[in-house]
């Protein structure tokens, strides 16, 4: 396999794991969608910010779906008048990171949405709202990191390689 082709590959196995996030939430989608009308507004609140991250998950994961093409093209640029070249240890390991991004970044902006939801229920004067606020700016920052990882997977393994080469031989 190619480079290329091992991204798509591992960027389409993180997708189906984003839609199927969807299923560990029917009981409260169900309840919320029975009885929405019937629930208090900090209630219904609540339910909102338990299955946001799940149906966010979904919506990544479709998104991923459609957009591999794109993602495995950013890491790895497809040469059309080179041939066919295998993969090598930092290809996959620059796929790794880019992954890990990924999955860093639907998880820290599923987190930011349900903070929001949260913070949102709070009176103006309670003592929980700066809490919230606190955890709301520690998941941007994980946005931020993940961003980082998705966008220079290239460059952290170069890195890598780099601190191995002095002293510590690879083992193959």
């Amino acid at each position: 396999m190619t480079a290329n082709q091992v991204a798509r590959l591992c960027f389409k196995i993180l997708a189906i794991y984003f839609v199927m996030q969807l299923f560990y939430q029917p009981d409260n989608i169900a309840k919320y969608l029975l009885y929405r009308n019937a629930m208090q507004e900090h209630v219904r609140a609540k339910f909102v910010a338990a299955i946001l991250p799940s149906i966010l998950f979904f919506l990544s994961g479709i998104v991923l779906w459609f957009t591999t093409p794109h993602f495995a093209n950013s890491v790895f640029k497809p040469k059309p008048d080179q041939e066919m070249i295998q993969a090598s240890l930092e290809d996959f390991q620059a796929v790794a990171f880019s992954v890990a991004g990924l999955l860093l970044f639907a998880t820290s902006f599923s987190q930011i949405v349900e903070y929001v939801v949260y913070y949102g229920t709070f009176p103006s004067h309670s003592e929980g709202k700066s809490e919230f606020l606190h955890l709301i700016i520690i998941a941007a920052l994980k946005v931020a990191l993940s961003v980082w990882l998705i966008l220079g997977s290239k460059g952290i393994v170069n890195g890598i390689r780099f601190l191995r080469r002095p002293g510590i031989p690879e083992q193959e």
